[in-house]
């Protein structure tokens, strides 16, 4: 029976050339996110054997810095990456490669431009800054000049995933940086004086470090990437030149989008920054991280399904758009469904292998686990909406869920901490996604959605 069931399954793979292409690149993928996610762990076990009982409160220390650079990174990047995916997509599926050229030296003047105005609001804010992360002055100023080199990385990635090359994309956007982390602090290990008074700060010392090396194996490999100089100049429409300006507006609705996004992922870690401390913050991260694993399959799959929206959309194909957005939601729920299930029942297990500090969040695994399964049941329907020009709708789905959650925050973590950060994180998870279900319904006529024997969705 199950040989029986891999035949079926390997027919609809190489009969269907989309499906094909979403299992092959997706494949890709998800081979690169779980090396990441399994050396994220592998960080957070070194860190853990490091600084003992403290592992937790540093570590926190450590997502807080992470997430200042994040924050400073976005607003550098400002929407350009997004741009870049829906555009370096399109213009392939031309051939255009002098087209792609064109725009990414554009995007990287205004990468460039708004990243001056972004250090100099570090420099200038760095006291309120310190106060609000809880970190030192030196801390944020120091920071602030590796904002450039990660927004480079992430630029590169997006750019990378436009020309369809899943794997070193999603190596850039969610390995690169812990990989090169974990390797340095395993190198330095051995030479470790803990009573140096840079011990408290060194995970962020050699995150710096391991930001510019990214940096730099990025732009390597966004110039291999890419065609030769000749070809591209060779393959360009004048017809379709965009102007500084207009990546500019575009770029800007993109980065509304994004930046809702982002707050939506990371606001609970900052409020617990705010209004717990830093061990809430080391403890509920490694909640996420083990809740990443159910959304693996989805982050993989939308890797590579993301530019087929582009490129269906770019050339009015709204069947085909539909059937790969159903098709890719049932991959993903596959692979989901079990992991979500066992963090249900061995929450406190996993959460103990890191250590007694980290066991107070086994109630935060199971909700956010929950939390990420409803992700992968509705789809990819933000990145849908977003390639298929219709950004504003996401971005006011998502700012909505941002409003609630802060509020839900402000709330529920002074009472329940980790536990009401996650109750939080569920509750505008289900009002976020099923509000993009039901746009995706309204403008294209198809549901993504997809929970077996109760909703498929053919």
């Amino acid at each position: 029976m199950f040989y029986n069931l891999l035949l079926t399954l390997n027919k609809k793979i190489t009969k269907d050339k989309d499906v094909k292409e979403l299992a092959k690149g997706g494949s890709t993928a998800l081979i690169m996110n779980m090396v990441g996610v399994g050396i994220g762990y592998l960080f957070v076990l070194l860190v853990s054997a490091i600084y003992k009982d403290s592992s937790a409160a540093i570590y926190g220390q450590y997502v807080l810095v992470t997430l200042l650079l994040r924050i400073g990174s976005m607003f550098t990047r400002f929407g350009t990456d997004t741009s870049m995916l829906k555009y370096t997509a399109g213009f392939a599926s031309y051939k255009l490669w002098g087209n792609i050229v064109d725009i990414y030296k554009k995007s990287l003047i205004l990468l460039v431009s708004f990243n001056a105005v972004v250090i100099l609001i570090c420099i200038i804010f760095s006291a309120q800054l310190a106060t609000l992360f809880k970190l030192s002055n030196e801390m944020v100023r120091l920071s602030a000049i590796f904002i450039l080199p990660m927004a480079l990385t992430l630029f590169h990635s997006q750019s990378i995933r436009g020309l369809k090359k899943t794997g070193i994309s999603s190596f850039l956007q969610n390995s690169a940086f812990t990989i090169f982390n974990t390797i340095l602090l395993l190198l330095i290990f051995p030479f470790i004086n803990r009573k140096a008074s840079y011990f408290s700060y060194l995970l962020s010392y050699t995150l710096f470090a391991s930001i510019v090396i990214a940096a730099i194996v990025s732009t390597v490999l966004w110039i291999r990437s890419i065609p030769a100089k000749s070809e591209g100049e060779n393959s360009y429409d004048s017809s379709k030149n965009l102007s500084i300006k207009q990546i500019f507006n575009g770029s800007y609705s993109l980065l509304l989008v994004e930046s809702s996004s982002f707050v939506g992922i990371w606001v609970e870690q900052v409020m617990l920054g705010i209004l717990a401390t830093h061990q809430d913050v080391g403890i509920y991260n490694v909640c996420v991280k083990y809740a990443t694993l159910t959304t693996l399959s989805y982050r993989s799959v939308v890797a590579i399904s993301t530019p087929k929206f582009a490129e269906y959309f770019f050339q009015n194909d709204y069947k085909n758009l539909g059937k790969i957005v159903r098709q890719s939601t049932k991959m993903t729920f596959w692979f989901a469904f079990p992991i979500a299930a066992m963090y249900t029942i061995f929450s406190g297990f996993f959460l103990g292998i890191f250590g007694k500090s980290f066991t107070s969040g086994s109630t935060a695994l199971t909700l956010l686990g929950l939390s990420a399964l409803i992700n992968v049941m509705t789809g990819a329907v933000g990145p849908l909406l977003q390639m298929t020009g219709h950004q504003k709708i996401v971005q006011k789905v998502l700012w909505l869920s941002v409003f609630l959650e802060i509020i839900l925050n402000w709330i529920l973590i002074p009472f329940f901490g980790v536990t009401g950060a996650a109750i939080a994180s569920l509750s505008c998870s289900v009002i976020k996604n099923f509000s993009m279900v039901y746009y995706t319904k309204k403008y294209f006529g198809f549901s993504s959605f997809y929970f077996p024997f109760l909703y498929n969705n053919k």
